[in-house]
């Protein structure tokens, strides 16, 4: 079993009451099996839900109000998108002193161990990768726009759920065959974003306790109105993300409640990546908040032919870069 040494198991404390304990189903395909711990919810079932229109419709308003991120978030990605190198990227980082400023501190944070501090941004991104220094660059040219003001959501912790299922999306996608390992990443950082920006709605909020027999999303929509899932999608189409990006919010949970051909093909395999880099995130410690489980549907097995889940598990570059996310401070 992977041995997250030095990781500090960051949210396992559920912000969903009523949730249980969970005991692995014995009808879960072999693919999908894991080595679970009390940490771990299991839904019996996870139940779809549409938002109410008004709610939604309200909502929207806004945030249609948040401002827009900045350029630098769409210069950055185009410059990953055609291979530039670390100085290229370095070099529009550095057109932002204060994001610049934010890498240099979470590639020295204690975490990192470093002998020597790192004090130029290139050196920074080698250090980092690209998946965190996305995750970093993202987190500061979107975060600010939806600043939690109240307490349903720990936007840190959810932040670091994104950026730990990023970074695990990114290995998943290599079992995966035709899954882009960028776009599964992106996807990872954004697939929740929806559950940070609830807390711009808690004078809207009813009392509502988790059932593990419907899931977290009738949960989200009996308090809510409508569920993370309607938010992100609102908040990605404003803040004009790629369509695949936004096609993969909305999907992110299918795998859990449908089967494969309700997913478009063309985001199928990037969905099941971000889906399994979830399950992982959770049973690893970075749940985010929500510990709650929901094995894929198995119709999704057979897109996962090189490996099992709990293989993927136990590859190295799991511990390695969950050791490394954790290790990040802001």
């Amino acid at each position: 079993m992977t041995q997250l040494t030095g990781v500090v198991m960051q949210d396992q404390a559920s912000q969903y009451p009523g949730a249980g304990q969970v005991t692995m189903p014995a009808d879960v395909p072999a693919q999908f099996m894991l080595p679970l711990d009390d940490s771990c919810t299991l839904y019996s079932q996870l139940l779809p839900m549409a938002g109410s229109p008004t709610r939604l419709a309200l909502y929207q308003n806004s945030i249609h109000s948040l401002s827009l991120p900045s350029a630098l978030w769409d210069a950055f990605q185009r410059a990953c998108n055609r291979g530039a190198s670390n100085q290229q990227l370095a070099d529009i980082i550095k057109s932002d002193p204060v994001l610049a400023a934010t890498l240099l501190r979470s590639v020295n944070s204690a975490g990192f161990g470093l002998r020597t501090p790192i004090n130029d941004v290139g050196r920074a991104i080698s250090h980092l990768g690209h998946s965190l220094t996305r995750s970093v660059v993202a987190r500061h040219s979107f975060s600010s726009n939806i600043a939690s003001k109240g307490k349903e959501y720990h936007a840190r912790t959810l932040w670091k759920h994104g950026m730990a299922v990023s970074a695990l999306a990114e290995i998943v996608a290599r079992y995966i065959p035709g899954c882009d390992g960028d776009e599964a990443a992106t996807l990872g950082l954004f697939h929740d974003v929806g559950r940070i920006s609830f807390d711009l709605f808690t004078q809207f909020m009813q009392s509502a306790t988790l059932d593990p027999e419907k899931g977290h999303l009738a949960y989200e929509c009996a308090r809510f109105g409508c569920t993370h899932i309607d938010l992100g999608v609102l908040l990605a189409t404003h803040w004009e993300l790629p369509e695949k990006i936004v096609q993969g919010i909305i999907y992110h949970h299918h795998p859990g409640h449908s089967s494969a051909d309700t997913v478009p093909e063309e985001v199928r395999a990037e969905v099941l990546a971000v889906y399994l880099a979830d399950l992982l995130a959770i049973r690893l410690g970075f749940a985010g908040g929500n510990p709650g489980l929901m094995f894929p549907h198995a119709s999704f097995a057979g897109m996962l032919s090189k490996a099992t889940l709990g293989e993927i598990m136990n590859d190295k570059r799991v511990s390695a870069e969950l050791t490394r996310v954790a290790a990040i401070e802001f």
